[in-house]
């Protein structure tokens, strides 16, 4: 508990120092500072063993810009790593810091040049994304030099080179790849559509000894791998149209893959709107496209390239219990959203907005499951409908119908099906004050049973929020004893309390957390179930 109060200290005093941009050398110096602690408390209700008490996430972030010069610094502190950060096997089990990101930048007339630690994408990620998602404890940027160059309106290009970050440390692997976009409509003279066309190739190169980990015998010959992508898009008066084919040459999915074997990724979608009305629909095929930073590395972070999920990602507490996760090593799957909203032409704040998403996904190849079928793995139909009746009152009612196979155990392929309802109630008292209200329940045929939530939220604007939470799940069941031994009912509550100033935020909460999956955009992560005091902290200037 010590340590938490010294946490808040600290942040604090760095949170009065940050109230506007600072002026330096004819230049603005920019920064943010974010920080998660929760002190763990030995709950034997949930039935997990941590192995610390304590675990304090905190990020530094410091930009400076001046012209067309900029350049910045990123420090990352553990004190320890918080449970269930795979950074905790990498160095921050115990306190530890790393200097996440360094880099300066120069940006011309027609082109930009950046040394250092840097973030970017090839198309939708398919063969390379650089990305930081704090959530989920993942910082793999490139270490190196990023180029770009348009020398026309309808050209541009980009190269990279350097070596990626694993958790912690860098890899021992080097990257290389260039990235070109050709507009088509600029080149045709179209005013009222736009094409284009766009190609990249990345090389991962990494000195390997076939002998160790069995590389030798495992197929993979070369220590060089190639990806590449080709893509298009479209869009014509409300509708739009893209698709991105990507493939790899042979390579070894991860590190218990039996065989390196190429892969190849097929993503397509196409949309429309037309006033309130909206509608998109994507379709994706994944064939062992999972590719790591290091052939020597390992976890979740070890992720060279982004495969996201075609689903919704739902904010619903009951609605999030079981998120898909993507299977990269072979998964075809799909996805429509619909979006239409009505409203009152006399009285503006009278509406209707209606929303419906239906997602599936299944196996790609027959020798993924014990049953040696292409089983369906996902499956999401969902709707909401919000109502606006009065400048005070808000109403939604959502519904979602989910079907899978837990964890992706295609050793154990039983559909478990839950039918989740939510109602969702906001009423604004004043123009500062206001609550809402949420009532969940979960009915389902899984290991755990069915579930029922709530949730009521006070905000007193500009500067409160309180909040309180539970999820019960009230008929717990031992259906399957390689998931759960136990039959106990558990009460997951939570209660905290907000405070925002400026660009200043804090939040303290506690409560008690279900083991799960945390997932952002497909890519997750375990937690374990833990009782803890919580407190959040940001500021920016």
């Amino acid at each position: 508990m010590k340590r938490l109060f010294i946490t808040l200290l600290a942040v604090m005093c760095g949170l009065g120092l940050a109230k506007a941009q600072i002026l330096v050398g004819g230049g603005a110096l920019t920064g943010s500072v974010e920080s998660n602690s929760i002190y763990y408390f030995n709950d034997p209700v949930v039935g997990e063993e941590l192995d610390a008490t304590f675990g304090s996430n905190n990020h530094i972030k410091i930009d400076y810009n001046r012209g067309r010069l900029s350049a910045g610094l990123q420090g990352d502190i553990y004190l320890p790593a918080l449970q269930g950060y795979e950074l905790r096997n990498y160095g921050a089990a115990d306190p530890a810091f790393a200097l996440a990101t360094k880099f300066i930048s120069y940006r011309g007339d027609n082109f930009g040049l950046t040394l250092g630690d840097f973030y970017d994408q090839f198309g939708n990620g398919l063969v390379y994304r650089s990305f930081e998602d704090r959530q989920l404890g993942l910082n793999n940027s490139t270490e190196g030099l990023r180029a770009t160059f348009k020398p026309t309106d309808y050209l541009s290009l980009k190269a990279i080179v350097g070596r990626p970050r694993l958790y912690l440390e860098y890899a021992e692997s080097l990257l290389a790849g260039v990235d070109a976009s050709m507009w088509l409509s600029d080149v045709l003279g179209w005013n009222e559509a736009m094409m284009a066309v766009e190609a990249s190739y990345l090389m991962r190169y990494e000195s390997l000894d076939k002998q160790d980990m069995g590389f030798g015998w495992r197929g993979l010959e070369t220590p060089l791998l190639n990806l590449w992508s080709a893509r298009t898009s479209f869009d014509w008066k409300g509708m739009t149209l893209k698709a991105e084919y990507a493939g790899k040459s042979a390579d070894l999915g991860s590190v218990v893959a039996d065989q390196a074997k190429p892969g190849t990724a097929l993503l397509a979608e196409a949309g429309y709107t037309k006033g309130t009305f909206s509608v998109m629909a994507q379709t994706r095929i994944l064939s062992r496209m999972s590719t790591m930073l290091s052939l020597y590395g390992s976890g979740t972070g070890n992720m060279l390239n982004y495969l996201p999920a075609l689903t919704r990602q739902h904010t619903y507490m009951l609605a999030n219990l079981n998120p898909l996760q993507v299977i990269p090593d072979g998964e075809i799957g799909a996805q429509v959203d619909l979006f239409y909203k009505i409203r009152n032409r006399k009285v503006r704040y009278d509406s209707w907005t209606l929303h419906a998403n239906f997602s599936t996904a299944y196996t790609l190849r027959s020798d993924q499951a014990i049953t040696r079928e292409r089983l369906m793995f996902w499956r999401d139909f969902n709707f909401d409908v919000e109502r606006q009746w009065s400048r005070e009152w808000k109403a939604t009612f959502f519904y979602s119908l989910q079907q899978f196979i837990p964890h992706n155990d295609m050793a154990h392929p039983e559909v478990c099906t839950s039918n989740i309802f939510v109602g969702d109630v906001s009423y604004k008292i004043n123009k500062k004050n206001s609550v809402r209200v949420e009532a969940q329940y979960l009915l389902s045929n899984d290991y755990e049973g069915d579930w029922v939530a709530a949730l009521v939220e006070f905000n007193m604007a500009p500067r409160w929020s309180i909040f309180v939470s539970d999820m019960y799940n009230h008929q717990r069941l031992e259906r399957r004893q390689n998931y759960h031994n136990g039959v106990e009912k558990i009460n997951y509550y939570s209660v905290g309390a907000s405070y925002t100033q400026g660009r200043t935020r804090a939040q303290l909460s506690y409560g008690r957390n279900r083991a799960g999956m945390v997932c952002s955009g497909g890519v997750c992560r375990y937690s374990p179930a833990y009782t803890g005091l919580n407190l959040m902290l940001s500021t920016s200037f």
